[in-house]
């Protein structure tokens, strides 16, 4: 079956946006078609790559190990996002490590093919579009991590890794590593969003059910907690 058959739901979205349907077929019919079991490593952090990968279907989590070996969770990929891109264009070693949380279909686009694509101008725009969003998104989980209190980055990355269902998939244990603090604290504030009919617990994950009540609850944090000073 053809990328774009077995993916319509690649067709529109970021990198190929705004481009002729027939374009965007092509380009998802002309990449190769790869699975990884979760844990897999597609990409690893100071090695090289001449592919970029987009995501078909699961999750790939994007992460970083600082010179002290400190491993930090910049964020999850979810289908449509890619990966490698600018390191594959830049012929500069990834700056990160991608490894999948589950089941994961990529499509893979070498250098050369992905060269050729870049004499579209609305490609090089969605392009750096994308990129555009890699920077924002950057720079808020930065203010994140610096200046939000416990309770707060467990709802801001409750909203920012939840998946495409609306369920954050990953244990009490990782949500309390991507957040630093203890795994006591993950559990008393989602007991507190449980009450308040913002969450639920299966065995699937942890459900959002209401996306502006849990914002709510961010800001509600943020009135009782000082933004000059970074939490520790």
């Amino acid at each position: 079956m053809k990328n774009s058959t077995r993916f319509p739901h690649l067709l529109d979205h970021n990198l190929l946006r705004d481009l002729p349907r027939e374009t965007q077929s092509e380009f998802l019919d002309s990449c190769k078609r790869r699975s990884f079991k979760p844990t897999n490593v597609m990409l690893r952090q100071g090695e090289l790559t001449d592919r970029m990968y987009m995501v078909a279907e699961g999750r790939v989590e994007v992460s970083y190990v600082n010179e002290t070996g400190h491993n930090s969770i910049i964020y999850h990929a979810m289908p449509g996002q890619v990966l490698g891109t600018v390191e594959t264009l830049s012929e500069r070693p990834c700056a990160g490590t991608c490894t999948a949380l589950s089941d994961t279909t990529v499509l893979i686009c070498r250098r050369a093919d992905l060269f050729d694509k870049m004499t579209s101008p609305i490609f090089v725009r969605n392009f750096a579009a994308d990129l555009h969003d890699v920077l924002t998104h950057d720079n808020r989980f930065k203010s994140v991590d610096q200046f939000f209190s416990a309770e707060q980055k467990i709802c801001a990355y409750l909203d920012k890794l939840s998946d495409i269902d609306d369920v954050f998939k990953e244990s009490q244990g990782y949500l309390a590593d991507v957040a630093g603090c203890s795994r006591q604290t993950v559990n008393k504030e989602l007991g507190r969003l449980r009450d308040r009919g913002v969450v639920e617990m299966s065995k699937s994950g942890i459900r959002i059910l209401d996306y502006d009540a849990l914002s709510q609850r961010l800001s509600e944090l943020g009135e009782h907690s000082p933004k000059t000073t970074p939490s520790s």
